[in-house]
């Protein structure tokens, strides 16, 4: 596309920033409040909830009036590639041009309490791997669970690999950091049982009366080591019954048929 570019340069100012976003750590992107989505449809999907501070795209000025946003930018294609690939050019190959549009947008900042009286909630233990993330967080949502919570070594929900993998559905689920002693005395004050997903657990369908509680907290643990053992003593383990030809599935994978799982059987009390 020819025309006029407002940016042309991968030593701009603003691009720099945007590469920031995309590769600096959890830390980095909460000081400044701001988070990178990468596409032209997700952009303009997450454009519905929320109003993007920047979006730079290379496409014409007559596209400008699709984004929902403070200011569009005009920016080369290949400038957009280095801030979504760096030197990697052969990665840039496998994508659509519509997948070369970046948008800033504001965080949702973490909720202090999730109310009124959480009945299903999600504890994220040390997930790595942002499709693992991605994928559980919207289970959690299409499960119409109450809120997540992230231990603090989890990869940052609001990385744009994860962004991709959920279709940015954290903009619609309450959330919070904590630790496991926050974590127990959550569940304890609402009355909420503690669940663990474990391979060594008891089967989701032979669990006992759970009626006393007001609702759960399902853990899921790190890909490699599971839940971690100071929490696990405190929680009902929980298992799913598999085929004696699989050792064990991916966490996002388990974790979704839990949450489905435990749902249904407290529709039930």
């Amino acid at each position: 596309m020819t025309g006029f570019y407002d940016i042309l340069s991968i030593r701009n100012r603003a691009v720099k920033e945007l590469f920031r976003l995309r590769v600096g750590r959890r830390r980095a992107r909460s000081q400044k409040g701001l988070c990178l989505v990468r596409g032209r449809q997700l952009v303009q999907s997450i454009g519905q909830v929320v109003k993007f501070k920047e979006v730079f795209t290379f496409e014409p000025r007559e596209t400008f009036g699709s984004y929902h946003a403070e200011k569009v930018v005009r920016v080369q294609k290949n400038v957009l590639q280095h801030v979504l690939f760096g030197c990697k050019e052969e990665h840039a190959k496998r994508f659509e041009d519509q997948d070369f549009v970046i948008g800033t947008a504001e965080q949702p900042p973490p909720v202090k309490e999730f109310a009124p009286a959480p009945r299903r909630l999600l504890m994220i233990d040390r997930i790595k791997h942002p499709e693992n993330m991605g994928r559980l967080l919207t289970s959690a949502v299409a499960l119409k669970f109450d809120g997540v919570m992230l231990h603090p070594e989890c990869v940052d929900p609001f990385s744009y690999k994860v962004l991709d993998a959920s279709q940015a559905v954290a903009w619609t689920l309450p959330y919070c950091y904590a630790s496991y002693s926050e974590l127990k005395e959550l569940a304890e004050r609402h009355k909420l049982l503690l669940c663990a997903g474990s391979l060594h657990g008891q089967a989701v369908s032979e669990l006992p009366s759970l009626s006393e509680h007001q609702g759960f907290c399902l853990i899921i643990g790190n890909e490699a080591e599971g839940v971690q053992q100071e929490l696990l003593q405190h929680c009902l383990q929980v298992s799913l019954p598999m085929s004696e030809l699989m050792e064990s599935l991916n966490a996002s994978v388990a974790g979704g048929i839990l949450m489905h799982s435990l749902c249904s059987i407290w529709n039930q009390i």
